[in-house]
């Protein structure tokens, strides 16, 4: 994989510090089998359990113990399902972000593999798996402050929105590189999204634009302009002012109201 090849020559080091703030966000009693069970699946899912208990030490009763309470907090989910003839057997099962994160905290498999997986469920291109690391160092400081922001990380596009709209909590909270980074990094994401989705719609805020710029509009007025420039490697955000005489701005937010109600 190409974002394998690039973490070869830049080798990746999560250290303990934000290993331990993983672990903080993340309210999981776990316990060795748990995470033994956890790491078998980021390496070969989708997985059923069955095909899990026979190529691991456990006996089925525990593996279908441990993915019940692993379901329960949010660190699997169902993939797939033999729809004629279903049973527990033959379902299917994935890790979520917030398994592969508690992963990540635990080092149950090595950091690459994670990463990889992250880079393929948040649907990330070259420019922002490379930094993919600063952005989870980042994810504390939204996390922290409101454990009910733990649900967006499985949605990648209304994750890079809330980075945006906290932008001037992070500057406060992150050193200046890490911000930098992550607001690069949300821009970026948010950019190539809307130029294969047409627009993108979450409940805080809709976003338009194309492969140049994104609009984004808050429930509450506020309106950003994003733009990326130097081959996507340079990304501003500016805020136009609610009262601005921009007539294209007060289209685009009529457009907004109208999509957010």
């Amino acid at each position: 994989m190409a974002l394998m090849k690039s973490l070869a020559l830049n080798p990746v080091l999560v250290d303990d510090k934000l290993r331990l703030r993983l672990r903080r966000i993340i309210h999981v009693e776990v316990d060795d089998s748990m995470i033994d069970l956890l790491a078998y699946i980021v390496l070969h899912e989708p997985i059923t359990l069955y095909r899990i208990s026979k190529n691991t030490k456990y006996a089925i009763s525990t593996v279908y113990k441990k993915a019940k309470r692993m379901m329960y907090y949010g660190l699997i989910k169902p993939y797939a399902y033999d729809v004629e003839d279903y049973d527990r057997e033959k379902t299917i099962y994935e890790t979520t972000v917030t398994g592969l994160l508690l992963c990540l905290a635990y080092k149950c498999v090595d950091d690459e593999v994670v990463l990889n997986r992250l880079c393929h469920k948040w649907q990330m291109r070259s420019y922002c798996c490379q930094r993919l690391l600063k952005t989870l160092y980042v994810l504390p400081a939204l996390l922290e402050a409101d454990s009910n922001n733990m649900r967006v990380i499985e949605e990648p596009r209304a994750l890079m929105v809330m980075i945006l709209n906290n932008a001037e909590r992070l500057r406060r909270l992150v050193n200046e590189d890490l911000f930098r980074e992550a607001i690069n990094t949300a821009t970026h994401y948010l950019v190539s999204r809307l130029f294969l989705d047409g627009q993108i719609v979450t409940k805080s805020s809709l976003l338009l634009g194309n492969e140049k710029f994104v609009v984004n509009i808050s429930l509450d007025g506020d309106v950003y302009v994003y733009m990326c420039k130097l081959c996507s490697k340079q990304c501003t955000a500016t805020n136009l002012a609610i009262n601005s005489q921009c007539t294209l701005l007060h289209e685009i937010k009529k457009i907004g109201w109208s999509t957010l109600r």
